[in-house]
This record gives structure tokens, sequence and C-alpha cells, in this order.
């Protein structure tokens, strides 16, 4: 078929893909005249086809000197497309965007495409972007792309910042960056990533220090997402690191004055402990009451060794058991503690330490663990913010409840439930001690 005849078939199927496009397109002549209209258009400019086909494109659209119509005019000369995106002139609050191809007959072809969603979620995502900018920027959070493979790292500037790299002298490698790393927290790291990988793990965090150019050392808090490809490969680890130094220094300094604290308890209770023998010795007081009384500095020494290894926030309940029975019995067995795991607040913690003394120190005396059979269950439960501890004597010589209560009586039914906020009952039945205690967990 000769080039220069019209092609009926083609230019029908053209019609209909014109027809079918969501896009307003219109095409012009060489000398301005609408060649090609499509139903989008009509709809857009609220004009049909056989009202404008034939027609010169200013006639119907007269402003040639708007930014539009200077767009146009550049087409048609120069022969190059051109793109223009601007808020429509015919629908109010809407965004377009106008495509200009010059097509081979010397005429031009019009898209327009209403891109007004599009425009406010990229406006939308800008301003997230941004925040987020500042946000990284204000906080000194670096950020990092670690592709496994080839071990190329993309990182935005706050990271070159973090590491005391100037601007574009990061390599742009993983050994780059590790190389300022300090050697043995380098090597735990990487034996935290592979063991992490090797259990298929998500997510992870970590600290480390770094060392840098100018030899300062820095602490360094960090957390990643590893990606998998899908035969199980580690291919990309994504995640952000933080400057923690002041931080750490301010624990280290926590740790030293709560020490120093924890030091001066003791050197306190020894002297307390000194005036009670000068204070005992005189007046002939029994020694069994010397004792008693020593055994309760003891069992608040070892609370608070326990609140000390916490930095005096918080203390397990199972620590303060073990820890407060530990010089009442031989670990053959006969004394047993199980629980969940639950902490105490410090007051509630020194509170349980010295009940805990007492009930041992009774049933060494007198109790389950008085001989050779006798044995000591301690357990715990949690609910609904409430803890209920019961210590339960067994195989020890028959209990009978005492005429009169003792200090230590006194101490766990009135004291302990005091400084718990809860209830302690004793039940001095024959077969064995029973001492339940109810507080609130956060005593």
């Amino acid at each position: 078929m000769s080039k220069d005849k019209p092609d009926p078939q083609a230019d029908a199927r053209l019609a209909a893909v014109l027809e079918s496009i969501s896009d307003v397109f219109y095409a012009v002549d060489r000398d301005w005249r609408f060649v090609l209209f499509n139903r989008s258009a009509e709809e857009f400019f609220h004009r049909s086809r056989a009202d404008i086909l034939g027609r010169e494109l200013w006639e119907a659209f007269p402003n040639r000197d708007s930014e539009f119509g200077q767009l146009l005019q550049s087409v048609m000369a120069n022969r190059t497309p051109g793109r223009l995106t601007a808020p429509s002139a015919l629908r109010e609050g809407r965004t377009v965007e106008v495509r200009v191809t010059p097509l081979a007959d010397e005429g031009i072809a019009v898209s327009i495409n209403d891109i007004t969603d599009r425009a406010a979620a990229e406006r939308s995502l800008r301003r997230s972007q941004q925040r987020l900018d500042l946000a990284v920027e204000a906080h000194g959070i670096g950020i990092y792309d670690w592709h496994i493979p080839t071990g190329k790292v993309a990182c935005n500037r706050q990271e070159e910042v973090l590491f005391g790299l100037e601007p574009q002298a990061f390599g742009g490698m993983m050994e780059d960056l590790n190389r300022w790393v300090v050697a043995e927290d380098l090597a735990r790291i990487r034996a935290e990533i592979a063991a992490a990988t090797a259990a298929h793990h998500e997510t992870m965090a970590f600290e480390f220090r770094i060392r840098r150019k100018d030899g300062v050392v820095r602490w360094v808090e960090g957390a990643a997402r590893l990606l998998y490809d899908p035969a199980g490969a580690l291919q990309r680890v994504v995640g952000t690191n933080m400057d923690i130094t002041e931080r750490k220094l301010a624990e280290q300094h926590q740790r030293l004055l709560i020490n120093e604290l924890n030091h001066r308890v003791k050197n306190t209770l020894a002297v307390v402990q000194g005036i009670a023998w000068q204070s005992f010795r005189p007046i002939g007081l029994a020694g069994d009451a010397v004792d008693a009384f020593e055994g309760r500095l003891r069992a608040l020494s070892a609370a608070h060794d326990v609140l000390t290894r916490q930095s005096w926030e918080a203390a397990p309940i199972a620590s303060i058991v073990t820890g407060a029975v530990a010089p009442h019995h031989a670990g053959d067995g006969r004394f047993t503690s199980h629980g969940p795991a639950a902490d105490l607040a410090p007051k509630a913690a020194v509170a349980l330490g010295l009940a805990m003394h007492e009930l041992a120190t009774n049933a060494v005396k007198y109790g389950a663990l008085s001989v050779p059979t006798g044995r000591v269950e301690v357990s715990w439960t949690l609910e609904a913010g409430l803890v209920r501890l019961t210590w339960c004597e067994t195989g020890g010589p028959p209990v009978e409840a005492p005429a009169k209560r003792g200090f230590g009586t006194r101490l766990l039914e009135h004291g302990l439930a005091d400084e718990l906020r809860g209830t302690v009952r004793l039940d001095f039945r024959p077969e064995g001690l029973v001492c339940v205690v109810e507080a609130v967990l956060d005593a």
C-alpha cells in the first residue's frame, strides 16, 4: 500500500485506541486546525467533536500568550516534545499535566491528564520526607542500607557525622565504617549478626564503641532490620545508629553513686552491729537475741546487694527470696522456690527480704529445716497487678500456734503487710507452717 494513501483500517484502529484511553487527547494540523478530538476531550472541554473538528485551535481557545499557548507554539515551531504541569484553567482546584508531541505531518498532538490526586500524594510525601529529615537531623540519627552480597552501603549524612567523617569521605563499603569500630565490639556484633541470621530473626539491636579519627571514643546504639531472599539467605540490613555516649556516661556515674551508697549503707550496718555488741554485752543479753539482731542486719545487707545490682530501680522476687534464705540451708534440695519473673520496688524488696529471713530462721530453729526430713517450698503467682507468695513447710516437727506473738511474727503480720500494702497470713498447721503474702506488685 502506498505511504501517501490513507489506511482506513489503521485510522479505525487509531480512533478506537484514542476512544479507549482516559487521557484527554486531541491533535491539530500545521494550520492549527483540529483533526482529532477523543471522547475524554469532549467531556473535559464540554465540546462535541462535531463542533470542534476542522476549527482552528485559537478560535476555540484564543489565549495564545498563556503558558499553555506558548508551549503549543514552541513544539509546533521547534518539533521537540514539551510538558507542562499547572492548575487547570477549566476545572478549579484541579491540577493537570499537559504533554505536547510533534506529529509526522507537522501537526502536534496534545494529551492532558488530571493528576490532582497524584500531585497531592507527592506533596504529602515530600512534607513527610521533610519532617523525617528534620527529625533525623535533630536527633542525630544515622541511617544505612547495607547490601550484603556486594558489601556496599548507602547512608545519610548523619551516619557520616556520627562516625566523624567529612562529607563525601565515606568510601561506600561496610568495611569503611567497620574500620572505626572498636575491635572487640566489632567481633561481638559480627557474632550477633551471624546468630540472628542463623535463627532467621527479622530485627536486632546492639551497642558498640567507635574510635573516631581524632581518637575520641563514642558509644553507639543501633537497631536493624534483616531482609532475606526467598532461599533464606541474608540480602540486606537496613538500620539506624544513634550516639548514646552521654547516656552511657550518665549510667556509669549513676552506678558509681549507687555503689558508693551501698558501700556506705553496709558501713552503717557494720557500725550498728558494733554498737549493738557494745550495748548488749554489758547487760548480758541472751546470745539468741544478739544472733537474731545480727541476722536481720545481714538480711538487710543482702537485699541491698540485690537492689544495687539492679541500680536500685527494682529487684526480682526470685533474687530476694534466694538471697535471704541462702545462709539458712545447705543447698541440699530441701529448699525450693519457683514463680514467674517479676520485680518489686526497692521498699517492698527490702521488706520481703526481711520476711524471708524471719521465716528461714524460724524454720531452721523450730520448723521444717530443723530436721533432715523437712522441706520448704516458696512459690508465687501474678494476677491483675497482685503477687501471691506462699511459704510452705512440710516434713518437720509437729507445729503448734505460739501462745504469744514474738517480734518476728509481728514483723511478718504487721510490718511486712504495711510495707507491701497487702496482707500476710500465718497458718500454724500441725504438718508445717504456711505463710501467704498478697501484695500490690508495684508496692
